[in-house]
């Protein structure tokens, strides 16, 4: 049994690897004007943009022997990139354990479209089309799998509404104060969470949103301004993505 979970759990940590590796080329690539998903074909260095090779492409190892460096131009490689792999890998592995294997699947599809989303919304202040469409197809893969299909997809429906209503009240009273990526990414994550996890997602968002922007501010002394910006969506991801890990125990206060 423990040789099984082992096994499983080291699977899921190398997958989680290459595929972090991935998700550092569309989180690069999705924002660019100059490069699309698929040109060019193989991964280059952002700064002097030689061809990387095969031994310069292994998931957090080349980053650790080349000592955080391009072997060519010899300029620092963003920290980013060993954190995305390992933080994936780390995620994929946590729900190798807590889900069956099919679900452990889809959720590590969703958590791939989360990584992908937080990242680029982090630089960019956007939230990619592609980064919802990994966390919808993984958040209905995972609903079917966990039986909470078709109920779901009508959760999925009312949230949206829901949120597209809340979106241009918002905007009426203040201009840009919520972006719709960030509706597209709630509306993705709700055929998962359904609708009391949907609540949860912005109840946890909303909290560490306002935590993490009030040590900021505190760090740098400066004062509460209600005009601040900050990127949603890696807040919406942390809140979507432990609410669906407890969601069993979240929806069990509610029964009667």
């Amino acid at each position: 049994m423990w040789d099984y979970i082992v096994l499983r759990v080291s699977l899921f940590f190398i997958f989680g690897l290459i595929f972090g590796s991935f998700s550092n080329a569309l989180i690069f690539r999705i924002p660019s004007k100059e490069y699309s998903m698929t040109r060019p074909r193989r991964s280059i260095c952002p700064k002097c943009k030689h061809q990387l090779s095969w031994k310069d492409n292994i998931p957090l190892i080349s980053y650790i022997f080349l000592g955080g460096k391009c072997r060519y131009c010899g300029e620092p490689i963003a920290a980013r990139y060993p954190v995305v792999e390992l933080l994936t890998a780390l995620l994929f592995s946590l729900n190798s354990v807590v889900f069956s294997l099919f679900g452990a699947i889809s959720m590590s599809v969703l958590t791939m479209g989360l990584i992908v989303s937080s990242f680029i919304d982090l630089e960019h202040y956007m939230i990619p089309d592609f980064g919802v469409i990994l966390v919808a197809a993984g958040g209905f893969a995972w609903s079917t799998v966990e039986g909470r299909f078709p109920a779901n997809l009508l959760h999925a429906l009312l949230v949206t509404g829901a949120m597209v209503a809340f979106f241009f009240i918002a905007n009426l009273v203040r201009k840009d104060s919520f972006g719709f990526g960030d509706v597209e990414l709630l509306a993705a994550l709700s055929l998962a969470s359904g609708i009391i996890g949907s609540l949860y997602t912005i109840m946890v968002a909303s909290f560490a949103a306002l935590i993490v922007y009030a040590i900021n501010a505190a760090a740098k002394g400066r004062k509460f301004d209600r005009r601040a910006q900050l990127p949603f969506g890696p807040f919406i991801a942390v809140g979507g993505y432990t609410t669906i890990l407890f969601l069993d125990f979240i929806e069990a206060l509610y029964r009667v």
